[in-house]
């Protein structure tokens, strides 16, 4: 089975010239994800002592028998978990059971080495930095935006809790409309430098945030909006006075036991794009992926996420599956929430997914132990079929993985909900 979609063409290095206009575009995004660093100025996020190496065996998880989906997520066929990666436009393939990695997959031109675009999975990985910035005590939940960034005190942001941003529930007006070239989403990227300059935007990420105003009351409806992560990243930068990348590098990557340095892309004056920047090795994308898992612990036995968050970010709060179900845009995760920048999918509550367009997701199920990542250039920044497949083939992973458990076993996605 192919999918729906008609395949993207290839990139040509030799011929294909990467710009600022077409480098996030079929088929350049295929070379630029693994180089972004040569497209756009970057900050490194540097590596300490490095986490023990997996133990390994192979599972051949490739040849399991998984569903296929339509685009509303329901199954209309079988297939196997390799042809889900042969047509999904696959990068990078990884699977951990309970600190084991059962399978490491690489597709195209990406090695172990590579760095990988990882989009809004960044969000993710912000999310826990700010969390570990609460605990440490440089602000606090129930801070106002405007105590916390004096640079926002006129904006649509000040007077949003940094909560109602974590859960993005602030009432800020702003599109996320892809392909749009008009939509919020994509003015703001001219103004972090992913996009030309254009004369009727902001030329830098601080003057487009300050630039949005508020068009509901904060802590309402869930609304998907990557400017709050990058008032995220402001926050931590102001609250403490350091760069994102050394923050980053100090509170979850040193710590985590990275084996690779990462990098996050940054603007003319050296801002650091929080909700999608970051590039990351596959394995190193898994560790992260793997100490939620370990609520919190490292390999290395360091609490980098706060004690608190992953239980916090499961159960979320009494209003967090209103809020959600409250959106005025497609989910695909009917009875899910979202809370401090991760996913929540199912009801059960033992899920959780970091998720970032042209095809990103860390899988963390808990109950079942398994972490799971894929790594991907869709050609375009939403493709429904890809999304519920990669997710359907995790969950069929997770089962197979923990056989005991009867409900994890040979449930489609769907049923999930």
């Amino acid at each position: 089975m192919t999918n729906s979609l008609t395949a993207a063409p290839t990139f040509d290095s030799t011929t294909d010239t990467v710009t600022l206009d077409n480098w996030s575009d079929a088929p350049y995004n295929r070379w630029s994800f693994l180089n972004l660093d040569e497209v756009i100025p970057t900050a490194r996020v540097a590596t300490g002592a490095p986490a023990p190496a997996w133990p390994r065996r192979d599972d051949n998880l490739l040849a399991l028998r998984t569903p296929r989906h339509d685009g509303l997520g329901g199954v209309q066929a079988w297939g196997t978990v390799g042809e889900v990666l042969d047509d999904t436009w696959t990068d990078g393939f990884a699977v951990l059971h309970r600190g084991t990695m059962v399978a490491e997959e690489y597709r195209g031109e990406m090695a172990p080495e590579t760095r990988h675009l990882l989009m809004s999975v960044t969000k993710t990985v912000v999310g826990v930095l700010v969390c570990k910035l609460v605990d440490a005590g440089y602000c606090a939940l129930t801070d106002t935006i405007e105590h916390l960034v004096p640079g926002l005190a006129g904006s649509g942001f000040a007077t949003a809790t940094l909560r109602d941003v974590l859960d993005m529930r602030s009432g800020v007006r702003f599109n996320e409309t892809y392909h749009d070239p008009d939509a919020d989403v994509y003015l703001m990227e001219h103004a972090v430098g992913w996009r030309p300059p254009r004369p009727d935007v902001p030329s830098t990420m601080h003057e487009f945030l300050a630039s949005l105003p508020r068009e509901h009351p904060h802590g309402g409806a869930f609304r998907y909006r990557s400017s709050e992560t990058n008032v995220l990243g402001w926050v931590c930068e102001s609250v403490t006075g350091e760069s994102l990348a050394d923050l980053l590098t100090r509170y979850v990557w040193a710590p985590m036991g990275a084996h690779h340095s990462g990098h996050i892309t940054v603007d003319r004056v050296g801002s650091a794009v929080a909700d999608g920047g970051f590039s990351a090795t596959l394995t190193d994308v898994a560790r992260f992926g793997e100490l939620l898992r370990r609520n919190g612990i490292s390999a290395t036995g360091e609490q980098v996420a706060p004690e608190w968050f992953v239980t916090d970010t499961l159960l979320g709060t009494e209003d967090s599956k209103d809020a959600f179900a409250a959106t005025n845009s497609p989910t695909g995760m009917p009875g899910g929430h979202y809370r401090n920048q991760v996913w929540v999918p199912f009801r059960m509550r033992t899920v959780m997914l970091a998720l970032g367009i042209h095809g990103q997701m860390i899988y963390i199920n808990q109950r079942a132990q398994v972490v799971g990542v894929k790594l991907s250039t869709w050609p375009t920044a939403q493709n429904a079929h890809a999304f519920y497949d990669t997710l359907g083939a995790f969950d069929a992973i997770a089962a197979k993985l923990t056989p005991h458990d009867h409900h994890l076993r040979d449930l489609p996605l769907a049923d999930h909900s």
